[in-house]
């Protein structure tokens, strides 16, 4: 596996000297174990990390008839729901994600990645498919003096970021805005795509492409002729598909020879493949669709079925399905082992009408993307046979040329299944938690946007009481999340939203009771986060605070001075806050609400505050602060002062002397 191609969930990692920010994948479908993965590598925090910070990194759009994902399944990620009525397409089969990265060094640095996939967003995809991936990346520092290659990669994110743009219209993110971290690097990523990335007049054509107004297969030859710089002719073909249409009378492999014909000009394109082409049709024995019963017309038409090839790099015990939807084409030439003039269609359209030769259309023509590139010329056969080699076709593709399908081993298998429920959109998005004076007891209430009549239901999925000017009555510890249910055309409807706490931590786990001196340890480790072991189960509800409490022995905090400690704590969060840049104030004025406020209920500073001095009244000061958060005059400031004033709220310094003020 040594020398194996990254995986899908290894496109993720972050660039040398980045980390995650924030960003958007749509796709047919997706599941937790691949999620919590590509979030690892992407923020390079573990689960209970990522459900201890109550942040959003990762939004996600799948197929509305697609299981509903919750963030306590994936901490870290938010499935939107649909919110339109009627859906514009017949599957929403996209495989896209745009992430952002920003840099660990410098101020405004950033990093876009565009993925363009075959395979879906999970561990099948990983472990069990032959699928493909085609990956871009731009930095900021290369917008300075863009190259042309540059600004051709630009046009492509900015078109792929088109299509997630029309996307997110017709998708609910309500809950995505409720964080304030969360909403900001939305706010972020928006500005840098629409004001940095988007090229001006660079007369360049977009490499990637969607069906939303024509079909994949009528773009196709145009798209050809623009990646590969010709209108050549090409005397090989090789198509595969993880999945053909059913068999109808009359329509064997109409797509494959559909695609056969419009290269080779029979419909007015240019003409991009010979009419004495070596035709290779690659699909999975076992489960071909109608290619099963279409063996005559492919042979008629001189197409060779054959099975895909199992890549060297993947254990022999370990075959996999093939999955991908590709077109390759290039020129076999007799004075060189290299492709001549390749070009290579990836992307999610599978070789069947929905996928390929319809336009997007309800109850027609599926959603679909992909890209057609010209990729470097390689090698037609590996240097060792039945070897790995990063410099030939098989590398890269699963095709080969030894073995061909018999007839009678081809087998329709399954066609596809898509459920009709839909995961729509709930008259509200997510519930606020308000804590009551009653232990094990709160209030969850709506913001404003929150629309129409619905119900709360409790563990024992029975309606909560629901008091005017309250909200609804929830007995037990803050839930991560709740189930609502509602009703619709005469319907019953459920679904599961998160909760926000009092720090704007939405699903997040709960913040154990900690004491000065690890609070101390959470503020000078900023920006890294408290370790995994030191936080709640991010998938265990049962373990609740009170197992992550601090116990500090009372002979060993009452041989400390609280004074010295208090004074020591203030003058390390001024020294530490102090030498911050802007772009990493908001987190730290989070991190500083919630590592003092859990720390709260500590023996030392419960020793201080008997003297009745207010400490966290010498933060106030501009002295104390970075210069762009001296005053409340400017947004930082205004947050930061907000954090302090929770604080005293929660140490009760209502009527203690503000420490350096003469009485």
């Amino acid at each position: 596996m040594s020398n194996a191609p990254a995986s899908l969930a290894q496109h993720f990692e972050t660039p040398d000297g980045f980390t995650g920010h924030f960003g958007w994948l749509c796709g047919f479908s997706a599941d937790d174990r691949f999620l919590n993965d590509a979030l690892e590598r992407f923020s390079h925090q573990q689960a209970n990390q990522r459900a201890y910070a109550g942040e959003t990194l990762l939004a996600l759009m799948l197929d509305p008839r697609a299981i509903q994902i919750t963030p306590v399944e994936v901490p870290g990620l938010l499935h939107l729901p649909w919110a339109k009525a009627d859906l514009p397409f017949n599957l929403m089969h996209a495989k896209v994600a745009v992430l952002g990265y920003r840099s660990t060094n410098k101020s405004d640095a950033w990093c876009l990645r565009l993925l363009v996939s075959t395979g879906n967003w999970t561990r099948q995809t990983l472990e069990q498919s032959l699928d493909l991936i085609w990956r871009l990346d731009v930095c900021s520092d290369e917008l300075v003096v863009p190259t042309e290659a540059t600004q051709q990669v630009r046009t492509d994110i900015c078109s792929a970021w088109s299509l997630l743009l029309w996307l997110r219209e017709h998708y609910d993110d309500r809950a995505l805005l409720a964080n304030p971290l969360t909403a900001k690097a939305v706010a972020d990523m928006d500005a840098i795509l629409l004001k940095q990335v988007k090229p001006k007049a660079s007369g360049l054509n977009a490499r990637f492409f969607d069906n939303r107004k024509a079909s994949l297969l009528a773009q196709l030859p145009a798209r050809v002729v623009y990646a590969s710089g010709r209108e050549t002719a090409r005397n090989y073909l090789a198509m595969g598909s993880g999945f053909y249409e059913s068999s109808m009378p009359g329509e064997h492999a109409s797509v494959p020879l559909s695609i056969i014909r419009r290269l080779r000009g029979e419909e007015g394109e240019p003409r991009l493949l010979t009419a004495t082409s070596t035709l290779d049709l690659f699909v999975n024995e076992a489960s071909c669709q109608g290619i099963a019963a279409a063996a005559a017309n492919l042979t008629a038409a001189s197409v060779s079925v054959r099975p895909a090839a199992q890549p060297a790099y993947f254990p022999d015990v370990q075959k996999r399905t093939l999955h991908a939807k590709f077109i390759f084409s290039a020129s076999e030439t007799g004075h060189s082992e290299k492709t001549a003039s390749p070009w290579l269609y990836l992307g999610s359209g599978n070789l069947t009408r929905q996928g390929f030769t319809l336009k997007m259309g309800r109850s027609t023509g599926n959603l679909e993307a992909g890209v057609v590139f010209a990729p470097t010329p390689l090698n037609w056969y590996p240097a060792k046979s039945g070897g790995t080699d990063p410099e030939s076709i098989g590398y890269y593709l699963p095709i080969q040329w030894e073995q061909e399908c018999v007839p009678e081993t081809l087998q329709q298998g399954k066609d596809l299944e898509v459920g009709s429920e839909v995961f729509s959109a709930a008259p509200v998005a997510y519930l606020m938690w308000r804590d009551t004076d009653t232990p094990e007891q709160g209030w969850l209430s709506a913001d404003d946007r929150s629309r129409g009549d619905y119900s709360v239901l409790d563990t024992s999925r029975q309606p909560c009481a629901y008091v005017e000017g309250q909200g609804f009555a929830w007995c037990g510890p803050r839930p991560r999340q709740v189930v609502v249910s509602w009703q619709d055309a005469g319907t019953t409807h459920v679904m599961t939203v998160p909760v926000l706490d009092g720090f704007g931590r939405l699903a997040a786990t709960e913040l154990p009771e900690i004491s000065l001196e690890d609070a101390w340890m959470q503020l000078d480790s900023f920006p890294q986060s408290p370790s995994e072991e030191e936080l709640p189960n991010a998938f265990d509800d049962s373990k609740r605070s009170a197992d992550k409490q601090v116990a500090i022995a009372p002979g060993k905090e009452a041989a400390r001075y609280p004074i010295r400690q208090i004074m020591e704590l203030i003058e390390g969060i001024a020294a530490k806050q102090t030498a911050l840049e802007p772009r990493d104030w908001p987190v730290w004025c989070a991190r500083l609400e919630q590592s003092l406020i859990q720390a709260a209920g500590c023996g030392l500073l419960q020793q201080f505050l008997a003297l009745e001095i207010n400490p966290i009244h010498a933060l106030r000061q501009p002295a104390f602060r970075p210069c762009f958060a001296e005053t409340a005059d400017h947004p930082e400031g205004k947050r930061y002062e907000t954090a302090l004033s929770n604080i005293e709220a929660h140490w009760k310094l209502d009527t203690s002397h503000p420490l350096g003020v003469l009485p």
